[in-house]
């Protein structure tokens, strides 16, 4: 009797020890993941396996002790882990879960933050303003500002959220996720051309950049800012003097970006030289693809549309994401219409507007409007290039002389067209009724 007694008690003690081991692990593998990932600013492949073996530990307190004082506990620790990890769905069924069950629960403030701000990077915007809402006394919490810049830089509020970063400008400094909060800030920066501002959040993120990846992003963003102010010298200084190995991954980065900046600024000739440079090395890799998908680009514009439809047509059977497969089967399919025999008037309306829409070649699409202006016998076509070519001079290059120029020839010549009444619509002429 005594030795049944002995053992029952052994398997309690057993069981309890391995109980509160499976919690103790649990949150420790979590205090841990959220060091390296608060520190680093991002999620890593070290923080990454502690997040899935907090999972994993706090998998086991379900299963086995559903009755625990610590499921609160393990359904945070779950919740929180699985979002780090990106698996938004699962993240938001756990703190639902918590918030359902344990609504007084001492994670209850922190899984909330937690939770609206994997609703806004669920894109649920509606949502999360409701919860903010229902809980106003959040935005006093340190951890909101992260929460807030998101939902201005999704809802496209640039200007609110650049303020709001220079209002509150020593707390984001005391932020552990000031990374991300100073690269929204400079992003809002640069669309809304303010290179002042963008130059002061980009110094900010250069202070705090640990890895070659940052550096590259760094680097990277100061040349495209100099070369949207049509500084393009500027630029490719900043790329040449990076200082990576030739031999290095982050070298053949910079090369693309050098090709890419000499494209942008029609510098065509350097642009192909270096881009032959990269595809000279037997690497296939991402840098190879853009490369070639690149000089496919220049190709369109230099009108050497065999050559883009080659490579295009090579490109295809490469391995792709979806977006980049997508604009490929766009910009091939669009180049084997226009590349097509076919000459007519309304041929050519759809080679511009391919030009136009599908390409993104201003010029070349305005040449062909310009000579269905000046030829074409069917007035019909004829309206059509013309309310077309205006559009592009207002639309695209600003020239509000030309476009008003070409809606007076569509009022006059063609007075009873659809393209005379949406010109009268849009009031182009600034046409004040009495």
């Amino acid at each position: 009797m005594a030795i049944r007694k002995l053992l029952i008690l052994s398997t309690l003690l057993f069981s309890s020890c391995a109980y509160f081991n499976t919690v103790y692990n649990a949150k420790l593998y979590f205090k841990e993941a959220e060091k390296i990932y608060r520190e680093q600013g991002q999620n890593t492949r070290e923080s990454s396996t502690n997040y899935n073996k907090t999972i994993e530990k706090s998998s086991k307190v379900f299963e086995f002790y559903p009755e625990s004082d610590y499921i609160d506990d393990a359904l945070y620790l779950t919740a929180v882990s699985y979002k780090r990890l990106g698996d938004y769905t699962k993240a938001k069924i756990k703190f639902e879960e918590l918030f359902n069950y344990f609504p007084d629960s001492p994670y209850a403030k922190q899984a909330l933050i937690e939770y609206i701000d994997l609703l806004v990077n669920l894109n649920y915007l509606n949502e999360a303003n409701m919860e903010i809402r229902k809980h106003p006394e959040i935005k006093n919490d340190p951890e909101f500002i992260l929460i807030n810049t998101k939902l201005l830089f999704t809802q496209k509020e640039y200007e609110s959220l650049i303020n709001l970063v220079e209002r509150e400008w020593n707390k984001v400094l005391k932020n552990p996720m000031k990374k991300i909060i100073f690269q929204l800030a400079l992003e809002s920066a640069i669309r809304t051309k303010n290179w002042e501002k963008a130059q002061k959040f980009l110094e900010q993120i250069e202070k705090i950049a640990i890895t070659d990846n940052e550096r590259i992003y760094l680097i990277v963003t100061r040349a495209d800012m100099l070369a949207n102010q049509g500084k393009f010298d500027e630029a490719q200084k900043i790329l040449d003097q990076a200082g990576f190995q030739d031999d290095s991954p982050q070298y053949r980065i910079l090369q693309y970006e050098k090709a890419r900046l000499y494209s942008q600024g029609g510098n065509y000739e350097p642009a192909i030289s270096t881009i032959e440079k990269i595809l000279e090395k037997p690497q296939r890799d991402s840098v190879y693809t853009k490369t070639l998908f690149l000089k496919g680009k220049i190709m369109e514009t230099l009108d050497s549309l065999e050559q883009a439809i080659a490579i295009y047509e090579n490109l295809r059977n490469s391995p792709l994401s979806k977006n980049l497969r997508d604009e490929i089967e766009m910009r091939y399919n669009s180049l084997i219409a226009i590349s097509s025999e076919e000459n007519s008037d309304q041929s050519k309306l759809r080679k511009a507007e391919l030009y136009l829409l599908d390409l993104g070649n201003v010029e070349k699409a305005l040449e062909l409007y310009q000579e269905l202006i000046a030829t074409s016998k069917d007035n019909e076509v004829k309206a059509k290039a013309m309310y077309a070519a205006m559009i592009v001079y207002r639309n695209y290059l600003n020239d509000e002389q030309k476009a008003s120029e070409l809606a007076r020839r569509i009022t006059s010549e063609f007075p009873n067209s659809y393209q005379a009444s949406k010109v009268h619509e849009l009031n182009i002429l600034n046409v004040t009724e009495n």
